[in-house]
């Protein structure tokens, strides 16, 4: 029995990435560098993305070339990034063998309502939240790891470390919570 894109599989590689360094990468020579540093996976972008919403573009996923060459270049797994709610760009990330898809907010939004049903594919997938909520409708919805979303393209920290404080919060809060007062809570 086949254990390929079992939640078993996904998670696995989840753990396995845990603690180590994801680099943003635009070139299979970058690639190549992050992997000889020591990075756990890259992430394979065609630019900035926060450049490209600056100039007022619309942020996508990575040029698929681009994509297939820094696949081709390293032995570690390859993240790529996909517009929320847009399945296409998911299905395409998985035909063409990413480790790992992250539904990620850093890009233009295809469907602001709707996230990808991340159940139907089996790749992983990886997405951004801001509280406990959130990470756990991502969770429900298929995502085999969750990551706080910080503050998009700026490098400033303090965003993503009141994420983190909020979910840490909410799950104190939960797991001080009596078995009768959890569906009050939940809501």
């Amino acid at each position: 029995m086949s254990e390929r894109g079992t939640f078993k599989v996904k998670s696995g590689l989840a753990q396995m990435l845990k603690g180590g360094v994801i680099m943003d990468v635009t070139t299979p020579e970058q690639a190549k560098i992050a992997e000889e540093a020591g990075a756990v996976s890259v992430m394979a972008l065609e630019r900035v993305p926060a450049d490209i919403r600056a100039m007022g573009g619309v942020a996508r996923m990575a040029d698929p070339s681009i994509i297939e060459r820094i696949i081709k270049m390293v032995t570690i797994p390859v993240m790529a990034k996909a517009r929320i709610g847009h399945f296409v760009e998911a299905q395409i990330l998985e035909s063409l063998g990413v480790d790992y898809i992250d539904e990620s907010e850093v890009l233009t939004p295809a469907d602001e309502s709707h996230h990808i049903d991340k159940s139907k594919f089996t790749v992983p997938f990886v997405c951004g939240c801001v509280n406990l909520g959130e990470a756990l409708r991502r969770i429900g919805e298929g995502a085999a790891m969750v990551r706080t979303k910080g503050e998009a393209g700026t490098g400033n920290v303090v965003e993503a470390v009141r994420h983190m404080r909020t979910i840490n919060t909410q799950i104190m809060h939960l797991k001080g919570c009596r078995e009768e007062e959890l569906t009050a809570a939940a809501k």
